[in-house]
């Protein structure tokens, strides 16, 4: 008897000593018994607490949940799961709650367990609110980098063009020098017939010689002294003197 007593008192200090809140439930959903932990997290007396039914305390499960959640116990023993108790002030508190199936005195009796995880869930969505926003930073990051490289690439791209228009430029120019060069410096000609003498040895006509080493071309016609000393009567009719 005395054995008895003592696990009775045992089990009834870690009931009242425990952290966390601990009810013992009938099959219709009354509050048999409690501890501290229990009436004490949600704001009430012992007196008040007393009171109360399931519903008071979680009352947005709806009774299929309600229901549904005995049934569980029923079937497994036991169940885990996350409710919002409302404190005698009205605040939100999220609770993990654990549920066990007892047997006491030939009676079933739901044993449930819960402890605070308001402040967890708080800070996990604030963790995860941070990082959504860090994801977000990271995309207009990354979008603002590939428009930083599509304007360097079409940058890049408008400089080559560009280089290759003044590389083109270039070219000309040192073909149009080059063609100019061709008839510079001492050219051999001939002080008599005037035929210039070309770099293989060769007397050339002088439009001959002009035309192999420039793309100038050829208009003939006859000036006035070669007029007057070739047909001097031409000569007299074109300019109305006498010979």
């Amino acid at each position: 008897m005395n054995k008895i007593r003592e696990t009775e008192l045992r089990y009834r200090t870690i009931f009242e000593q425990s952290p966390y809140g601990i009810l013992l439930i009938d099959c219709e959903g009354n509050i048999t018994d409690f501890n501290e932990a229990a009436h004490r997290e949600l704001g009430y007396s012992r007196e008040e607490f007393a009171r109360l039914r399931i519903p008071d305390i979680d009352p947005f499960q709806s009774p299929e949940e309600i229901e549904a959640s005995i049934r569980e116990v029923l079937s497994n023993g036991s169940a885990e799961f996350e409710v919002k108790h409302r404190t005698k002030d009205g605040e939100i508190r999220d609770v993990h709650v654990i549920t066990r199936l007892l047997h006491l005195s030939g009676n079933n009796v739901f044993q449930t367990i819960w402890h605070d995880i308001t402040e967890q869930k708080r800070a996990a969505e604030e963790l995860n609110n941070h990082r959504e926003h860090l994801e977000v930073l990271v995309r207009e990051r990354t979008a603002e980098l590939s428009r930083v490289n599509e304007q360097l690439h079409t940058d890049i791209a408008r400089r080559k063009k560009a280089e290759q228009v003044r590389e083109d430029l270039i070219l000309e120019l040192k073909n149009a020098i080059a063609k100019i060069k061709t008839l510079t410096g001492l050219i051999p000609i001939c002080a008599w017939c005037k035929k210039i003498r070309d770099d293989k040895g060769y007397w050339k006509k002088v439009e001959t010689y002009i035309r192999e080493h420039s793309d100038a071309s050829f208009t003939h016609g006859i000036c006035p002294d070669c007029l007057k000393r070739e047909s001097p009567e031409a000569y007299a009719e074109v300019f109305n003197t006498d010979i």
